[in-house]
Parts: C-alpha cells; structure tokens; sequence
C-alpha cells in the first residue's frame, strides 16, 4: 500500500503525529518541548515560525505582567483530546482533501461506519525511514440493506485524526494495493500491520 499526506498537514508535526503509538496532544507537545530545549533544534524551530509572530510574543512578555501574565493566560487554554480512524474510500480523493470534503469518497452504506485505529509499534528500516502500522484487525460492517444493492469498490483509506478544538483533518490517504469489493450482509476487516503508514 502506497500512502501521502495531505497537503493541509505539515512536514514536523505530522513526523510527530506518525511516529508515535499513541498520537495525541502531549506527543505534539513534548515533541515541540523537545525541539525548544536543545539550541540547535531551537534555532531552527523558531525560524520556522513567522518573525513577526515572535516579535509579538516579545512585547507580549515584556508588558504589564510580564511572564506571570502570560504563564496564566496559557493556563487557561482548554486541554485538546484526539482520537484516530479509519474511513473506506470508493476513490483516491486528491491531495487537497480536507475532513469537509472526504465524505465525497467516503463509502455510503447502512451499517458502515468509520473504525478506531489502534497503532502498534513504530519501525525504522535500514535507510532510517520511520514507519507505523496498524496493531490490530479494523472490522467494518456487516452491511446491512439500504443503499448498497450489490458491490462497492474500495479503493483507498484514509487515516484521520478527530480532535475536540474542531481542528481534525486526514492525515493521510493510502491506496489500497488490491481494491475489495464491501457487499451486503458482509463484514470486511482490514488485517493487523496491514496499513503502513510512513514518514522519510
């Protein structure tokens, strides 16, 4: 199976996102705390952000209330939860598809629904390609009467990260390497290590 990561995902936080068996806002976190702590990293890290952005947290810092201020006001900010599934696609929805437009692909059938993705340990092959699969079987189904009469087409899956601060998105969507056929009365299961996702 071939995959690629959408274009609405970038480059480190998806390395970040992918190469972890449990995903979730302390992964990015810690991912980000660990690029700030080492100088290096640090330098590179902030020359990623925009300059003017920076300049604005200085003066934010550097006003009434300092630190304390703004220690406080991160504080505030709302603990952010995710969950990841997977969604069977009857066609390759482009690289520019969003969470908004992957019901376009998505599979439409009575008793489909998208499944939890439980990810088993991450890899790294002998090129130093870090890879991650999926630990168990992903069952969907069975269909059930309705809009399916006969046969739907999978073609593609699509790896998506549900968030509860509304900023979900696909992170990423793989080609199945032979499309199966989903019929009624039938349930159909994705094997364990089956999906491979990957970041170079």
């Amino acid at each position: 199976m071939t995959s690629f990561i959408p274009r609405q995902v970038g480059d480190d936080v998806t390395r970040a996102i992918v190469a972890s068996t449990e995903y979730d806002n302390a992964t990015v976190v810690n991912y980000l705390h660990n690029l700030w702590s080492v100088r290096q990293e640090r330098q590179a890290f902030l020359a990623a952000l925009p300059k003017p952005f920076l300049q604005a947290l200085v003066t934010l810092v550097s006003g009434a209330g300092g630190v304390a201020a703004f220690a406080s006001e991160v504080a505030a900010l709302p603990t952010r939860s995710v969950a990841r599934y997977v969604h069977l696609l009857t066609r390759d929805p482009g690289r520019d598809v969003t969470l908004a437009t992957l019901a376009q692909s998505e599979v439409v059938a009575d008793g489909y629904l998208p499944q939890a993705l439980k990810l088993g340990a991450v890899t790294i092959d002998e090129q130093g390609r870090t890879a991650v699969s999926n630990a168990v079987d992903i069952q969907f189904g069975p269909v059930t009467s309705g809009s399916v009469e006969t046969v739907v087409s999978v073609t593609h899956v699509a790896l998506v990260l549900k968030a509860t601060d509304d900023k979900s998105r696909v992170l990423s969507v793989i080609e199945l390497a032979e499309p199966f056929g989903l019929r009624v009365g039938e349930s159909v299961s994705i094997k364990a290590a089956a999906l491979k996702c990957g970041v170079m």
